[in-house]
């Protein structure tokens, strides 16, 4: 029997393209350079080069919010995971039986034009999701409400109790789509505010370091203070 009808959902976005590294080494080593960026020698040498204790100060405060971004980021992205699992794991539970029973529907209905139509099973099952839903939703109530066509498929081993599994699974499915889209929606959005502040950020950091390393090159020691080794 063919197999190919599965509605199968766009991947996870939980590896989602970051802009730079891990962030939460990312995070690590630019929270160690700012914070001993106090450090009395290491920020007279730095107020010199323009970047003010002040100036620093405000960087760990928007460095700190940038990790709280990319903790909302993580906890959405959780979340769609486990929206999209659950919606797989329904899909490929109920998707099987029903495949079964679409064929055993065409050849049952293989002279009845009508009933072929009215139960959707001329065809290929449909790939998107809601599309995917109704076509098994179309089958299972079709038949279900109406008596010949139950007995018809009764005859054949299909039972009541198979019908309306399979009804109730698809229901619960459909109604499975939008959470799953909602989920998928802010998760991508949590990233999209993430990434866009990290890269600000990295913008002011690449160039700060640039001037600072300069700046403390007349003691080495100073520089593998902020975590710099070059």
């Amino acid at each position: 029997m063919e197999d190919n009808n599965k509605a199968t959902p766009p991947p996870a976005s939980g590896g989602a393209h970051t802009p730079y590294e891990d962030f939460d080494t990312y995070h690590g080593n630019r929270n160690i350079a700012l914070i001993n960026a106090a450090d009395t020698e290491i920020a007279t040498l730095l107020t010199a080069a323009g970047y003010t204790p002040a100036i620093i100060a405000l960087k760990v405060i928007e460095l700190a919010a940038l990790k709280k971004l990319d903790d909302i980021q993580k906890k959405e992205y959780g979340e769609q995971y486990q929206a999209t699992k659950a919606y797989d794991d329904l899909a490929a539970t109920l998707h099987n039986n029903y495949l079964l029973h679409v064929n055993f529907g065409k050849l049952i209905f293989s002279e009845d034009l009508a009933a072929t139509n009215f139960l959707g099973l001329n065809g290929r099952r449909k790939q998107a999701e809601n599309a995917y839903c109704n076509q098994a939703l179309l089958f299972y109530g079709g038949v279900l409400d109406n008596a010949s066509y139950k007995a018809a498929v009764n005859a054949r081993g299909i039972t009541d109790a198979q019908l309306n599994a399979g009804k109730a699974g698809y229901t619960t499915l459909k109604n499975m789509i939008p959470t799953k889209a909602k989920e998928t929606g802010e998760a991508q959005m949590a990233t999209s505010k993430r990434d866009d502040a990290w890269e600000n950020f990295e913008d002011w950091f690449a160039n700060f370091k640039k001037y600072a390393i300069l700046a403390l090159s007349i003691k080495p020691q100073l520089r593998e203070k902020m975590g710099w080794k070059e």
